[in-house]
């Protein structure tokens, strides 16, 4: 059900990140922004805008903030959920929570997803299959006791910006990051 929750936000996210692109400079315009009530810092291109979306998972609702912005085709985004106490204190639900998370986007692209896992904290990289053609992923998601954040940046594998993706990823301070 998670993974499904997962599926249909970050598919809500680029329709509604998509429609942004008529307005977006092409120049980078960096800003500072703390996110989830100040645990989460951030360096954006452009300004994000938000969306929230509640996600269930095992039994728990997630309440899913997603701040983005759209720039030159790509999408800049941190997402953040804080978790409930019960999540939080379960090492294995954490676990679980994470591993749903990184399938969800390995789904998302048509791809296997690699054996084992990236870490949490660790980047990873996929190229795989969208609905306008081939798209490129670079990412990091983090699980604390409190939350889970993940950075990401999403554009077509041909026009991905590779040294702003690296910058915006090494900017985002996170809980256990």
């Amino acid at each position: 059900m998670f993974r499904s929750g997962l599926m249909a936000l970050r598919a809500f996210v680029v329709v509604a990140f998509a429609g942004l692109l008529a307005g977006c400079s092409p120049d980078y315009n960096w800003r500072e922004v703390t996110l989830a009530d100040g645990l989460v810092m951030a360096a954006f291109p452009d300004k994000p805008r938000v969306q929230k979306k509640t996600l269930p998972f095992e039994g728990h609702a997630l309440e899913f903030s997603l701040t983005g912005t759209v720039l030159n085709d790509a999408v800049f985004a941190v997402g953040h959920a804080p978790l409930p106490p019960v999540i939080g204190q379960d090492a294995g639900l954490r676990e679980r929570l994470y591993q749903q998370t990184l399938l969800s986007f390995y789904g998302n692209f048509g791809e296997q997803p690699p054996n084992p896992l990236p870490r949490p904290g660790q980047p990873f990289d996929i190229s795989g299959k969208g609905p306008g053609g081939p798209l490129r992923l670079q990412g990091v998601v983090w699980v604390h006791s409190s939350s889970i954040t993940e950075a990401l940046v999403t554009a077509p594998a041909d026009r991905f910006p590779t040294e702003p993706a690296a910058q915006f990823l090494n900017a985002v301070k996170a809980p256990g990051g």
